[in-house]
């Protein structure tokens, strides 16, 4: 059962579920198959997972629960290329929301990835009613690795990146894995909180990638939110490519009774 773990649901698995979902939804639009997508100059672009969402105690789901996944919005240019799906079972649910951006290679490094050359139909209407949401959580984002630049805080955990593990189809770290990264940082930064409470809420946010060999750098920190009528504890996270000290992952996560 891939999808479970000993504390219920994998969000990784939800994670990967939701953006092949998204993906083949945006390749819909374009009339293509995924692989098939071109941008003018006739490179392969992909769609870069810059922010997720996940809300929800995945710790309610159990093995023989009959789920139903639903995706519940789209993406489009119009709400930012952002999607949403809702998984449910008898009377539980986890909601996941994925926001990207469109990528090609510039070089056979995964950190040269750059900005491919679209037509303006991809282009993302961050004007549009429909984006505010998007542009919200991307603002965060930036306000995030900010204040992450400034933290030169040892890591709690550190992750060399290899090939067979790490890697999707497309020869990139693919953006659940970093999100399992940061969980498991979190864990070790604060095992009496993380390992007691569930987990409610998290946003991540990602700004780039690595190469097989370089080291996924990741330092968590927790404070407590609330004490009463219920504990919650916010757990702040980034990750730094060790290769650079560049940060490339952001995230904040919730965890309450």
């Amino acid at each position: 059962m891939p999808h479970m773990g000993a504390s219920g649901l994998r969000r990784s698995w939800l994670l990967r579920e939701a953006c092949h979902r998204h993906w083949l939804a945006i390749a819909e639009q374009a009339g293509v198959k995924p692989s098939e997508l071109r941008d003018r100059s006739g490179a392969r672009v992909m769609a870069s997972v810059v922010a997720c969402t996940v809300n929800g105690d995945a710790r309610a789901f159990r093995e023989d629960d009959e789920c139903q996944l639903l995706m519940t919005e789209v993406p489009r240019a119009q709400n930012g290329w952002r999607s949403q799906c809702d998984l449910s079972a008898r009377g539980k649910s986890l909601r996941v929301e994925i926001m990207t951006s469109f990528a090609r290679r510039n070089g056979r490094s995964n950190a040269e990835l750059g900005a491919p050359d679209l037509g303006g139909a991809f282009r993302a209407e961050r004007d549009h009613a429909d984006a505010r949401r998007t542009c919200l959580i991307r603002t965060l984002g930036h306000h995030d690795r900010a204040r992450a630049a400034q933290d030169d805080a040892p890591p709690h955990l550190s992750f060399e990146i290899q090939e067979d593990t790490h890697l999707n189809g497309v020869g990139l770290v693919y953006f659940a894995i970093i999100h399992d990264m940061i969980e498991q940082a979190e864990r070790n930064a604060a095992p009496e909180f993380v390992g007691r409470f569930g987990m409610r809420d998290r946003r991540a946010h990602f700004f780039g990638n690595l190469d097989v060999g370089d080291r996924l750098d990741i330092t968590a920190r927790a404070s407590a939110k609330a004490l009463s009528p219920a504990a919650c504890v916010l757990v702040r996270s980034h990750a730094r490519r060790a290769s650079d000290g560049r940060v490339i992952a952001c995230a904040e996560s919730i965890y309450g009774a």
